[in-house]
């Protein structure tokens, strides 16, 4: 009998629908699961399909008992009863679970745990086209900025995952040092003409992997890969984390070419020279010259020439006047873009000398941006030299939280402890950035100043000996003379002397770039007249080192007593002052 059987299942073919069958619905599955992964449909869809699928491999199993060796045939009315029985029991049950059954969330290490910070590094280039290195930043930056407007997760700023040594690129440092829960990376390559992306999501305290993805274009629209990439990782997280209603207002253009230039400026921004500086600037202008609307590009070029006025040889003026129509712009394209708002505080506070229009500014920035660390670093570094010293600690630590370890951040908790007189904690907080940071010449020239207040002066002028190895026999106009507070301060007059002979010889009344610093050059050689003179000259050019004449802790009480430095003083119209 059982030969019998063999032999009847044989001759009616069931084998070939055994084997056929499992391989067609196997694809047409992976037809659905890619449809709920690219285009968001709920993943109830491969379940439910799966239901579908049993009840017509049984149909098909029958079908070809009856038929599978015969050929054509009427089908008998009790077939057609069987067949329908099984194809309403199969929606019958598919309709229950697709009722019944709540949407399927990953399964992770620890059912308790809980996500909240994500940090993101930039992605590896495995192709040798070098001219793919944009890429590696700009699109894990531009996943950040997706994720932050549709998930609940804190991002870590870029300044502080986008400096990490590959070594440290690594889900125990970053749990550790960062404090991050998820640690997203991945890699690029190009395969012909093709590029290929890929994407890892890793649980840091488990050190597992909680989500891969890869996609391959041809078509330079990085905008796709963008969206195929956030929605791919926002299904593998908690339904808690991801936010009802996301936010879909990007500042970002959906123009490819654009974007494609906006992130080369990005790479290229806050450069170490001014070649740099230009070519960000091109690549940002040729982004709004292809897409108009385009907000972040003029954000990002209001940002560079605030940078160029603190430090550049041209016209204040005209620097200004481009970032300030580039920062209308980008509000007006975009209101609640945290950067415009902060780099409209920085031209009112630098340049305009509009305390309360700074601050509101500021407000503004922290209200639209509450995880952006250098809104919190602006406004924090404005209430210090405010003197609102409690205000300005928090907020200076809040940025900490959001970006732990970038020099931004770090830099900025020193300057506020220095500004209100703490400088044991000033001290700290440079020590611990240049421990991270050791070719930081900003960061030895300010520890220098906390060192020399604290009167570590064999300290302070090893921090100036360290700044002079970094930058060699000349840094800037503004490192040049803040140089001059210490040597004056620790009494070392022979080196005052050197230090500002070098600075006069290079820069005269007719060549000089900031009023400011030939002000604290004749102050420090206690040569009042001139200073006083190059103090109301700042004003009048409207220098944006002038704000600096705010604190005291830079000269002698002799010196803030003098009636013609409060008359300077009260040209400025400081907030809080009683002069």
């Amino acid at each position: 009998m059982s030969n019998n059987l063999l032999e009847t299942l044989n001759e009616r073919q069931i084998w070939k629908t055994a084997v056929a069958y499992p391989a067609a619905a196997f694809v047409l599955l992976q037809a659905v699961d890619f449809f709920t992964s690219h285009y968001g449909f709920s993943t109830k869809w491969l379940t439910f399909s799966l239901i579908l699928l049993i009840g017509g491999f049984v149909i098909a199993l029958i079908w070809t008992w009856n038929h599978g060796s015969k050929g054509r045939q009427r089908f008998s009315a009790k077939e057609k009863i069987i067949y329908s029985s099984i194809a309403v029991l199969t929606l019958l049950v598919g309709s229950y679970y697709w009722t019944n059954a709540q949407t399927p969330l990953p399964i992770y290490p620890d059912e308790n745990y809980e996500f909240s910070k994500l940090a993101v590094v930039p992605f590896t280039n495995n192709s040798k086209d070098s001219s793919l290195v944009y890429l590696t930043d700009g699109i894990p930056e531009n996943l950040m900025n997706r994720l932050a407007m549709s998930t609940n997760l804190e991002i870590i700023s870029k300044n502080s995952t986008f400096i990490l040594k590959k070594a440290f690129q690594q889900s125990d440092y970053i749990k550790e040092r960062l404090g991050a829960d998820l640690l997203l990376t991945g890699s690029i390559e190009k395969l012909k003409d093709n590029i290929v992306v890929n994407g890892e999501l890793i649980n840091t305290s488990t050190n597992t992997r909680l989500w891969g993805d890869q996609i391959s274009y041809v078509n330079n629209d990085i905008t796709e890969v963008e969206e195929y990439l956030t929605s791919s990782i926002i299904k593998s997280l908690p339904r808690d984390i991801i936010k009802l209603q996301a936010s879909n207002k990007s500042e970002l253009s959906p123009n490819p070419e654009a974007r494609a230039n906006y992130m080369k400026g990005r790479v290229l921004s806050y450069g170490s020279t001014s070649e740099e500086a230009e070519k960000a600037l091109d690549f940002f202008r040729k982004a709004i010259e292809i897409d108009p609307n385009f907000a972040a590009a003029y954000a990002a070029i209001a940002n560079e020439k605030i940078i160029q006025a603190m430090f550049s040889t041209a016209t204040r003026e005209e620097i200004f006047n481009e970032a300030r129509i580039a920062v209308q712009t980008a509000l007006a394209l975009n209101p609640n873009s945290a950067e415009a708002h902060y780099l409209d505080g920085s031209i009112k506070f630098y340049r305009n000398f509009d305390w309360d229009g700074a601050e509101e500014s500021y407000k503004k920035a922290i209200e639209v941006g509450p995880n952006d660390a250098n809104a919190f670093i602006r406004y924090s570094a404005f209430l210090a030299w405010k003197k609102d010293s409690e205000e300005a600690i928090r907020l200076a630590n809040r940025a900490i939280e959001i970006d732990p370890i970038s020099i931004s951040s770090l830099h900025n908790l020193g300057w506020v402890h220095l500004l209100l007189g703490n400088n044991k904690k000033s001290e700290d907080a440079f020590t611990e950035a240049l421990t991270l940071h050791p070719n930081w010449t900003w960061g030895y020239i300010k520890r220098a100043y906390a060192r020399a207040r604290l009167n570590k002066c064999e300290l302070a002028q090893e921090d100036l000996d360290s700044a002079r190895k970094l930058m060699g026999e000349w840094g800037s106009e503004l490192i040049e003379s803040g140089s001059l507070f210490v040597y004056n301060r620790c009494g070392n007059q022979t080196e005052l002397k050197k230090r500002a002979d070098i600075f006069l010889e290079r820069v005269t009344e007719d060549n000089y770039e900031d009023p400011f610093t030939l002000y604290y050059v004749y102050y420090n050689l206690g040569e009042y007249e001139k200073a006083l003179e190059w103090a109301n000259r700042s004003i009048d050019e409207k220098a944006p080192s002038t704000y600096l004449m705010n604190i005291e802790l830079f000269v002698t009480q002799e010196f803030l007593e003098d009636e013609r430095f409060k008359e300077v003083r009260r040209r400025m119209n400081f907030p809080g002052s009683h002069i």
